[in-house]
C-alpha cells in the first residue's frame, strides 16, 4: 500500500546525547501502528519530530508523497499531523466548546465569536464520534481524565488530522475509560486516519495495533505484525536481553515486627476505618479503583493530610506527623504517583532533584552548602540505582521517565527511611526499567525496610507483595496473604462481587 507518512534515516542529538540514529518509519492511511521501547529509547523524540516540536538533524520525511519538514507544531497541524500527549494539555477553566475552538474561533460578520455556529459544528462532531453532547457546556477541569483525552482527540479530528499521534494515552485511565478510548481509535482508523500509538502495555497491543515497531537506544530494533506480538521476543528487542522475572518470596521465619500500624484511621469524605500494618522487611500492597482513597491514605501517612479519627503508630510508638518534614524526620518517605506534577523540580538539575529532601545535611552555618559532601551522596545514588546520566548537572527533563523515577526513588532512600510508601512506582515506565525497579524494591525489603506499594497493576502487586489490602469506597474490603493472593480474588473484592 502507498505510504501516507514516511521517515527516512531520521537522526537527532541533544548535546552529547544521541536520541535517534537513522530511524526509518512507514505509516499508511487507516493503520494503527504501536511504537514500543524502553524509556530513553527515542519514542517521544521521534513523535515530537513528526509533530513539528523538534527539527531532525538529518534524514527526510514525506507526507502524502510530498516532502514534509514542519517548522513548528502549527505547521504540522496545518499539514494534518496532530499529537495528544500523555498528560492532557488544555485550558482548564474554559468549557469543552471553548477548548475545541481555541485559536480558531468561528467569526460572525461583525468580527465577534459566532457561538451558534460553533455549537452546531461541535454538536455534529461529537455526534459523529458518539461522544456525549452534554460535555460541550462543561468546564475541562470538571471532566474525568478519559473525557479530557477524548475531547483533545475530537479537537484533532476536527482539524482534519491525517495522522494522530497518541503518547501513552491510557496510562492515567481506568479499564472502562480505556475501552472507550479504544473505541474512538477504531472509529478514526476506519475513517482512514493513521494512528501512531506509544505504549508500554503489552495487553494493549492486539487491541489497538495492526503492527508495532520497537526502538532501542535511538535505533529501530525490530518490526512485527501485532498478531505475532510474542512478549518474550518484544522484551528481547527492547532491552537486548531477556528480562528476569523476579518475585518476592517473603521473609520466612514468622510474622515480621510491625513498623507502621494504622488503627481505624479515617479522613472525612476520603476514607474510613482503615486498619493495616506493614512490617520490617515486608512488602505490603494496596489496591483499589481510582477514588477508593489509596493516595489519600498515603498522604496521611506522609503528613500531608490530617486524619479525622483513628491512630497511627511507627516503630511501636504513637505517630501523628505535623507536616511532611516531620514525617521524614520520623523515618517515612513517599514516592508520589505523578512524578511530573508532584515529584520533580523541572527547572533544576538531576543532583538538586536528588538531594532536595536532604539539604540540611549539607548546609553549614549561614546556609552555605557543603557541595563536596552533596556531590558525594549524589554520585553514590547514581551508581547504586544505575541512573543513566552524563553528569549530575544534567537537566532532570533530559532524562527518560524511568530514570527520572529512579532519581525520585534515590531522593526517598537518601533520607534513610524506616517506611517507604511507593504510589504507582512504575507508571509510564518500560518493561526493562520496571523489572529493575521491582528488583530494587525487593532488595530494599530484604534489607529490612518496611514497604507499602500502591499500584493499579495487579501483576505488579502479585509479583511484589506478601500481603495485599483492597480498598473499596474508602474502606478496607479485604486482606490477602501471599498464599491467597490471586488476580480473581483481588478483583472480586475490588468490585464487591459475592
Amino acid at each position: 500500500m502507498v505510504a501516507l507518512l514516511t521517515a527516512r534515516a531520521v537522526s537527532k542529538r541533544f548535546g552529547a546525547t544521541r536520541a535517534l540514529s537513522e530511524v526509518d518509519l512507514r505509516l499508511v492511511a487507516g493503520e494503527r501502528l504501536a511504537v514500543l521501547g524502553e524509556n530513553g529509547a527515542g519514542k517521544s523524540t521521534l513523535m515530537k519530530i513528526l509533530a513539528g516540536v523538534y527539527p531532525p538533524d538529518s534524514g527526510a520525511m514525506t507526507l502524502d508523497g510530498r516532502p514534509y519538514r514542519p517548522g513548528s507544531p502549527a505547521d504540522a497541524l496545518a499539514a494534518g499531523v496532530s499529537i495528544v500527549y500523555q498528560e492532557p494539555s488544555f485550558f482548564p477553566r474554559l468549557t469543552v466548546l471553548e477548548n475545541l475552538f481555541v485559536g480558531r474561533e468561528l467569526r460572525a460578520v461583525g468580527g465577534g465569536v459566532h457561538w451558534r455556529r460553533m455549537r452546531s459544528a461541535a454538536h455534529d462532531l461529537f455526534t459523529s464520534l458518539e461522544m456525549p453532547i452534554d460535555l460541550l457546556g462543561r468546564r475541562m477541569d470538571e471532566l474525568s481524565l478519559a473525557e479530557q483525552q477524548l475531547v483533545l482527540i475530537a479537537r484533532a479530528v476536527d482539524q482534519d488530522s491525517k495522522v494522530l499521534i497518541l503518547d501513552e494515552p491510557t496510562s492515567i485511565l481506568t479499564a472502562r475509560e480505556t475501552d472507550r478510548l479504544f473505541g474512538l481509535v477504531d472509529q478514526l482508523a476506519a475513517r482512514g486516519v493513521a494512528i501512531l500509538y506509544i505504549t508500554h502495555r503489552f495487553d494493549e497491543l492486539e487491541r489497538v495495533a495492526d503492527r508495532f515497531v520497537v526502538l532501542k537506544d535511538g535505533q529501530l530494533a525490530g518490526e512485527l505484525p501485532a498478531e505475532n506480538a510474542d512478549h518474550d521476543r518484544i522484551i528481547e528487542l527492547m532491552t537486548g536481553r531477556a528480562v528476569e522475572r523476579t518475585e518476592h518470596t517473603g521473609r520466612g521465619g514468622g510474622a515480621p515486627t510491625p513498623v507502621l500500624e494504622l488503627d481505624n484511621l479515617a479522613a472525612s469524605g476520603l476514607y474510613s476505618d482503615v486498619s493495616l500494618t506493614v512490617g520490617g522487611g515486608e512488602i505490603v500492597g494496596l489496591y483499589g479503583l481510582v477514588g477508593a482513597g489509596r493516595t489519600e491514605l498515603a498522604l496521611t501517612v506522609f503528613g500531608v493530610l490530617k486524619p479525622s479519627r483513628g491512630r497511627m503508630r511507627l516503630g511501636g510508638r504513637p505517630y501523628a506527623p505535623r507536616s511532611v518534614r516531620h514525617a521524614m524526620a520520623q523515618g517515612v518517605a513517599y514516592l508520589p504517583e505523578d512524578r511530573k506534577t508532584q515529584g520533580i523540580f523541572p527547572s533544576l538539575s538531576v543532583g538538586v532533584n536528588l538531594t532536595a529532601a536532604t539539604l540540611p545535611r549539607f548546609t553549614r552555618r549561614l546556609g552555605v552548602l557543603n557541595t563536596l559532601k552533596e556531590d558525594g551522596l549524589v554520585g553514590t545514588w547514581i551508581r547504586r540505582l544505575n541512573i543513566k546520566v552524563t553528569s549530575a548537572a544534567d537537566d532532570i527533563l533530559s532524562l527518560s521517565g524511568g530514570h527520572q523515577q529512579k532519581v525520585l526513588l534515590a531522593r526517598c532512600l537518601a533520607t534513610d527511611p524506616r517506611v517507604l510508601v511507593l504510589d504507582e512506582p512504575t507508571r509510564g515506565i518500560d518493561v526493562g526499567t520496571k523489572a529493575e525497579i521491582h528488583r530494587m524494591i525487593i532488595d530494599l525489603a530484604r534489607g529490612g525496610l518496611a514497604v507499602l506499594v500502591i499500584s493499579s497493576e495487579l501483576p505488579e502487586l502479585l509479583a511484589l507483595a506478601e500481603r495485599v489490602y483492597v480498598l473499596r469506597e474508602g474502606a478496607v474490603a479485604a486482606e490477602f496473604t501471599q498464599g491467597d493472593i490471586t488476580e480473581q480474588a483481588v478483583l472480586r473484592a475490588t468490585l464487591g462481587a459475592s
